[in-house]
């Protein structure tokens, strides 16, 4: 019997190579930059600039809810994401509450944002390297829009440094990216998803395993309600037959997290297939609001 390490090789060969070979294509027609990925300054190749790191670590924030990994916005601050409220005494209220919830990555004590307090997600927690504004934002929509293939790099290491923090110390956790419609793969020539997974995984040395499948379209999700994600969402992912290994811990990725509607979809396939723990990992999510979302990016 085959041992779960060639088993995991295995699958990597199985899946991997053709996505490798398209994406050396697509360096060859859109060549990454040779410094600064995001302002085109002198810097380390595929690293950001001092002045671009700086723009990052300025723009971090405190967890608001140690669930979703959702962000507090300070008082009176309003820049960001629209349609997105400032932290106050109204709809982005936080709960405290001092019940365990038995899930590594969460601090004590526990904060609970109103959507996670009325209905927790199937996910063990969700985390994100920053607010989705600013230096952020930008590199997502270049990323994804512009083809700028070579912040997936930069963004991948971020992922990297809160998937550390987030997964349970000693656990091996599978990468699992979030995929996308063969529509929508083949309009864009590539999965921004599956980049920063690609990423992150060499950063870490984490198995990278594309398991999941996108597998009817759906239309966009920017502008619906939450209730409309969910509901536009549901039956969307399936995971492929008979390859991810039963028992194991698996980290999602993707790029935005809004509602959550994308990361619980494929947590109940992930689940349902025989993963142990779905853990989130995201370049950036909104600020904790019940507000609408009318206006946001689609999400994980």
């Amino acid at each position: 019997m085959r041992s779960e390490k060639w088993e995991l090789i295995g699958v990597h060969r199985l899946l991997i190579p053709l996505r490798e070979l398209w994406s050396d294509f697509l360096d060859l027609l859109f060549p990454p930059s040779r410094g600064c990925p995001l302002c085109g300054a002198a810097a380390e190749d595929g690293e950001l600039c001092s002045r671009c790191r700086k723009m990052f670590l300025d723009n971090r924030m405190p967890v608001g809810c140690t669930i979703c990994g959702c962000f507090q916005r300070p008082s009176g601050k309003r820049t960001g994401t629209p349609g997105e409220e400032p932290g106050g005494s109204r709809g982005g209220d936080l709960v405290t509450t001092s019940r365990a919830n038995g899930r590594g990555g969460a601090p004590s004590p526990h904060l609970l944002c109103p959507r996670c307090e009325s209905g927790r997600p199937p996910f063990n927690a969700a985390r994100a390297a920053g607010p989705y504004e600013g230096v952020l934002k930008e590199a997502i929509l270049r990323l994804k829009f512009r083809r700028e293939r070579g912040l997936a790099r930069p963004l991948g290491l971020f992922l990297a440094a809160v998937a550390r923090e987030l997964v349970p110390p000693g656990t091996l956790p599978l990468v699992v990216p979030v995929p996308l419609s063969r529509k929508r793969l083949a309009a864009r020539g590539f999965n921004q998803a599956e980049c920063l997974a690609r990423e992150l995984s060499l950063t870490l040395g984490w198995p990278l395993v594309p398991v999941l499948r996108k597998v009817r379209e759906t239309p966009p999700q920017t502008g619906l309600s939450r209730a409309d994600r969910l509901s536009n969402l549901s039956g969307t992912f399936a995971v492929v037959p008979d390859v991810l290994p039963p028992g194991r811990v698996v980290l999602l990725v993707d790029d935005v997290f809004t509602t959550g509607s994308t990361a619980r979809e494929c947590t109940r396939a992930l689940l349902a297939s025989g993963a142990a723990a779905v853990y989130v990992v995201t370049v950036a999510a909104p600020f904790c609001s019940r507000n609408s979302t009318a206006g946001l990016p689609e999400d994980a």
